[in-house]
């Protein structure tokens, strides 16, 4: 289990000089000023103390707030209230996109890697560091810049996959502690210097690492990482390695969003009170039990797969107004006051397994007992086993649909889809081909340099 506790003074620790006129982002202050990190850092202390805010950069980030974004974009969510100015009805409406799309996110990515790189630039000047102590910050930095990296390339590029080589453009890569102007690199690149990242963590990472990243944090991560590459041989090998491990067990709840779920977790965000609480994007939009009309809500085809009958998961939605010309649905998933933020899980893991497996011709009779754990939590009473004779495409079908259920509104449908895509099969979200200029966030004004290359303007709809 690991879990993300976050320490908000840690920040003090090192930027107190700043604290009378309100604690600033490292990426706001000029780079002549950043040499107050350069004075802060003369302890282990310090260091563990801004490695805590690159935590907690990220976890303000993925608090449903990035994966929001994502289902926007999908297929998944009905059109939100187009309000003015509402930032969520322009990304949903996938139309033409300039400077006013996801800045915060944008920024706040680099600001967390801004940090992890002070941290690497000026950690051999620790006087108080050990060996043990430098090799674990490292690898966490690097953890933590990976899935920064992946995160952006995400949200501003189209996929791995979409030009044959990778080629297209993707997201600026920061390997230094500065502001200097950085054009796009290819999808290609980041990708490399993501799982570059990635392995370093892999191979440097303790086995347990308290309420930080571990070695099968990463290892899950690059699992996800592989599995978006659509090279499924080597993310079948680091999921045979976690479920071999045996650390964790597979949980007989319907909902991991809770305040516990440890069994489950590989890595997740810890909410420790109404006021750190974690999760505040999925609650702020989708809470239902409150709120009559929340800001995300189902759509009518996805409605249509969720609520079966025999599917225990259908207690997570409700339909209000039913039958009547102002029909709509809600969400229950998030209907909590507090409640942790699982990113890495072993539900998911269990998917991809079991869907690499049927991509890499490895056995179908894992890939069936995979795939039925989650269905017969999910259908209960009414599970049925899968026949052992099912064809590869059914089975891998049946898979889908199950990474569809489980992972609603987690971000992480529409990626899917795109993955697809761009492997090769005939892929349309929303009546719309997966790869048209609206599935991507502009970059913001401050991107407007020479030789930055902005993202191609158009819609998809």
């Amino acid at each position: 289990m690991k879990k993300l506790m976050i320490y908000k003074a840690a920040l003090l620790l090192l930027f107190g000089a700043m604290a009378s006129g309100g604690c600033k982002k490292m990426l706001d202050l000029k780079p002549e000023n950043l040499t107050l990190a350069k004075d802060a850092l003369k302890t282990t202390a310090d260091v563990q103390a801004l490695l805590n805010s690159c935590y907690d950069e990220f976890a303000n980030l993925m608090n449903g707030s990035v994966q929001n974004y994502h289902e926007l974009l999908g297929e998944n969510l009905a059109v939100p209230v187009n309000s003015a100015g509402s930032l969520y009805y322009t990304v949903w409406n996938r139309g033409t996109f300039s400077f006013r799309t996801a800045d915060r996110e944008y920024l706040d990515f680099y600001n967390c890697i801004l940090r992890i790189n002070t941290i690497f630039d000026r950690i051999d000047e620790v006087a108080d560091m050990t060996s043990a102590d430098k090799e674990r910050i490292i690898a966490e930095g690097h953890f933590l810049r990976a899935w920064c990296h992946w995160e952006l390339v995400k949200l501003w590029a189209q996929p791995y996959g979409f030009t044959a080589d990778n080629s297209h453009p993707g997201v600026p890569i920061r390997l230094k502690a500065d502001k200097e102007i950085q054009i796009r690199s290819t999808v290609g690149q980041v990708y490399v210097q993501v799982l570059s990242d990635l392995d370093k963590a892999i191979a440097a990472l303790p086995a347990d690492n308290g309420n930080y990243a571990d070695k099968n944090s990463a290892k899950a991560l690059k699992s996800k990482v592989l599995f978006l590459m659509n090279d499924f041989s080597g993310a079948l090998t680091l999921t045979t390695d976690i479920i071999g491990s045996g650390k964790y067990q597979f949980s007989d709840t319907l909902l991991r969003f809770v305040k516990g779920a440890p069994e489950e977790a590989i890595f997740e965000l810890i909410s420790t009170s109404n006021s750190d609480n974690r999760g505040g994007g999925f609650i702020n939009n989708y809470r239902a039990d409150n709120n009559p009309n929340p800001n995300l809500k189902p759509s009518a085809d996805f409605i249509a797969q969720a609520m079966q009958g025999h599917d225990l998961r259908s207690a997570l939605y409700e339909i209000k107004n039913k039958g009547k010309a102002n029909e709509y649905f809600v969400c229950h998933k998030f209907d909590k006051d507090v409640f942790n933020v699982p990113l890495l899980h072993y539900t998911e893991i269990l998917l991809t397994h079991a869907e690499c497996l049927v991509e890499a011709g490895g056995s179908a009779t894992d890939a069936i007992n995979a795939v039925d754990k989650i269905r017969k939590r999910a259908y209960g009473t009414n599970w049925t086993a899968l026949n052992p004779a099912i064809s590869n495409a059914s089975l891998k079908d049946s898979i889908r649909l199950q990474r569809k259920l489980e992972l609603a509104y987690e971000g992480d449908w529409t990626l899917q889809q795109r993955r697809m895509g761009a492997k090769g099969e005939t892929i349309k979200i929303r009546k719309t081909v997966w790869n048209c200029p609206g599935m991507l966030m502009q970059f913001p004004q401050s991107e407007n340099t020479t030789g930055f290359i902005f993202n191609e303007e158009g819609g998809c709809n």
